[in-house]
């Protein structure tokens, strides 16, 4: 169950044994992704993530991400997101580096005996979400914050011995997979230049055609699709990051055209890039 975006979003759902989404997405907020039970597999940028139940997956703004079931049996997860006041707070109190490193791990296996502990912090924060009061904001920052302490004190106190243990995103990954996240790799180390699906293909030693039903399979996307929301996300963060011109960021990002650049990015964002640059809060 869940609602319209709020600076606080908070869901819980039981998924069916062959549950997935139908097509990867990424979103303008912060999301923290907990498995209570059944295993799931995750597509996240460029990297593929088998996960079970007691893992917790935390997914930064506007990254491409996709999950789809591992195994035959149902699963339950319940997440939060929360927009970037959050974040500022959370970095004010406990630094930038802190929350930083939270979301460049993406994969946290929180320890059995600290599991009910975590279950219980997700339960409070829907039922105040589900069922709000006057004080029932306040109590969701404390318990998003609550959540952030304890992996944060995990990750610095006993990682790798009784609490939050480094997850290998390459682990349990069959050989069709790595190849996939191979050639995702690939096209993010490569997204200026002019690539092609059968050079991504026999980079990865599979036909074009079995390449593009795969990758499709696993990421949610086509490969022209992958390949362009990748070269919309970099010009977006040159145009809020730089005096780069338009022209100049329309190669920067891979385009030889400055023209149909501004085209696909009105289409894809729904406005100009000059019309993105000046407007920051419709980020």
């Amino acid at each position: 169950m869940k609602r319209h975006y709020e600076s606080i979003e908070v869901g819980t759902e039981r998924q069916g044994k062959y549950f997935e989404m139908k097509t990867a997405h990424f979103h303008p907020v912060y999301e923290i992704y907990y498995l209570i039970a059944g295993n799931r597999k995750f597509f996240i940028e460029s990297e593929i993530y088998n996960i079970s139940k007691g893992d917790m997956v935390f997914i930064n703004k506007n990254v491409m991400h996709k999950s789809t079931y591992s195994s035959d049996k149902e699963n339950e997860r319940s997440f939060v997101r929360f927009n970037d006041n959050h974040i500022a707070r959370l970095i004010e109190k406990f630094g930038r580096k802190e929350i930083e490193d939270c979301f460049k791990q993406t994969v946290f296996s929180i320890p059995m005996q600290r599991r009910e502990y975590v279950g219980s912090i997700m339960r409070q924060l829907y039922n105040e979400y589900k069922n709000p009061d006057d004080f029932s904001y306040e109590l969701m920052e404390c318990y998003l914050e609550e959540l952030l302490i304890f992996i944060i004190r995990y990750r610095k106190n006993v990682a790798g011995h009784l609490g939050v243990s480094v997850y290998n995103s390459s682990h349990s990954l069959n050989k069709s997979d790595e190849h996939i996240q191979s050639a995702a790799k690939y096209i993010v180390d490569n997204y200026n230049k002019n690539i092609t699906l059968s050079e991504i293909a026999e980079f990865v030693n599979m036909s074009s055609t079995y390449f593009s039903k795969k990758f499709k399979e696993v990421t949610g996307f086509g490969f022209k699709e992958y390949l362009l929301n990748l070269r919309i996300k970099k010009a977006c963060e040159l145009l809020l990051e730089t005096k780069l011109s338009i022209t100049e960021i329309a190669y920067e990002s891979g385009f030889n055209d400055s023209n149909y650049f501004g085209d696909v990015f009105k289409k894809c964002k729904g406005i100009s890039p000059l019309q993105y640059r000046k407007n920051r809060e419709l980020v």
